[in-house]
């Protein structure tokens, strides 16, 4: 009798694991083939649409873009899938990376879509973000530009203050308010490449828009008049 009574506590618990093990399944969407068959489509729709294509080796994101690679923290598995390709005759690198939120409570992550493109000529880092996207409030304090819509809309952190205001002097912040393009999307003038960044998943994520948004941004900027160091 109490051999019986043990089997049968010993099936119960197989069966709640069997249960647990199951419904986690059902949480983990990569677990779901239908889900996987979904966004291997999308995924080749992307690629068909930009003519880029998606790799799986690193691209060195972090490396390309230091200043938003801090928000990763140098873990290299936050960056989940990256696309390469060219737009208007220049490389573009496209990446989904998990960015870190923190409230009072404990740390979160989302993900965001970013593009990258070569900065036309190097120099100090510049990063203008909405201002309502607290996930950028990771980096230095940002700083006023006397502009009130634009400051009532984006932040400004930057590295060398004669760089940042000759830059945005050139009539950039008001290009940006603008542009519809610009709407929500965080960009960095990095050392030597420019990026975009909006929330979301890279399969929804307008990025030939981005692509061309950074394109026309390097293209109004006047780099010889800027300062360099």
């Amino acid at each position: 009798m109490t051999a019986l009574v043990l089997l049968l506590v010993i099936v119960a618990i197989l069966g709640v694991g069997v249960a647990v093990g199951l419904a986690r399944r059902k949480r983990n969407p990569f677990t779901d083939q239908r889900f996987v068959n979904q966004w291997e489509q999308q995924m080749r729709a992307l690629e068909a649409g930009l003519g880029w294509r998606f790799v799986a080796e690193d691209q060195g994101f972090q490396e390309r873009v230091p200043q938003i690679g801090r928000m990763l923290e140098a873990d290299r598995s936050r960056v989940r899938f990256q696309l390469v390709g060219h737009w208007r005759g220049v490389p573009v690198l496209a990446v989904e990376v998990v960015f870190r939120t923190d409230n009072v409570v404990a740390s979160e992550y989302r993900s965001y879509s970013v593009v990258v493109v070569p900065r036309p000529m190097p120099g100090p880092w510049v990063l203008i973000s909405p201002r309502t996207d607290s996930v950028w409030g990771l980096f230095e304090q940002f700083v006023a530009t006397g502009d009130p819509v634009f400051d009532a809309r984006y932040e400004v952190r930057r590295k060398n203050p004669a760089f940042a205001t000759a830059l945005l002097a050139s009539g950039l912040p008001q290009a940006l308010l603008q542009d519809p393009r610009a709407a929500g999307v965080a960009i960095a003038f990095d050392e030597h490449n420019l990026a975009a960044a909006v929330p979301g998943p890279i399969v929804q994520a307008p990025l030939g828009h981005l692509a061309d948004l950074l394109l026309d941004v390097a293209s109004r900027v006047p780099w010889q008049a800027l300062p360099r160091g």
